[in-house]
């Protein structure tokens, strides 16, 4: 983020708790923090933000709901028009078949890329590099390729403790809810 962002993140009247760190420049130093501290006292992880698992956790939980439906991002990336059509269907949109095409083209990556400024929160202005830093490439489990072995049982301890099994292998896999 911007400095500029950071000031009045942390300067906002009536701010309770910690000013937002900026990131530490080593990727590992700033997982270490995130994965093993949370955010918020009912959190183990997440810190200085908040528990992803935990928000991951608490919809799937619901998820059989009839108001809720979950989408995954490998799901998307698989197959985006299949999905896009689910989420219309769910959504009770009636799509006209010939505007299938334009709507997938304009949902995919490099599109949203191309129009970064659309799509990124606040047009891309938070960041430094504006939107094409916020919108960085698009792939997913890169994490893997980064994090050494013992930040990766770091990772399995926090699922462990924030993630039903089932909740897990979505998060980590996608695939059809059941």
């Amino acid at each position: 983020m911007k400095e500029e962002i950071f000031a009045l993140m942390n300067g906002l009247p009536g701010r309770v708790g910690e000013e937002l760190p900026h990131p530490p420049e080593n990727i590992h130093t700033f997982w270490q923090n995130w994965i093993t501290r949370g955010g918020f006292a009912w959190e183990n992880d997440g810190w200085p933000y908040w528990s992803h698992l935990s928000n991951v956790q608490s919809w799937w939980n619901f998820r059989h709901l009839p108001n809720i439906q979950l989408f995954h991002y490998s799901d998307m990336l698989e197959n985006t028009e299949r999905e896009m059509r689910r989420m219309a269907e769910f959504l009770e949109i009636e799509v006209p078949e010939d505007t299938w095409p334009r709507i997938v083209k304009a949902v995919s990556f490099n599109e949203m890329k191309r129009e970064g400024e659309k799509y990124a929160p606040g047009g891309g202005h938070f960041w430094k590099g504006g939107a094409q830093t916020f919108l960085h490439k698009g792939s997913n489990g890169r994490w893997r390729d980064v994090l050494s072995e013992p930040e990766l049982l770091l990772y399995d301890q926090a699922c462990q403790r924030a993630l039903t099994p089932d909740c897990r292998e979505w998060l980590e896999s996608g695939g059809r809810i059941m």
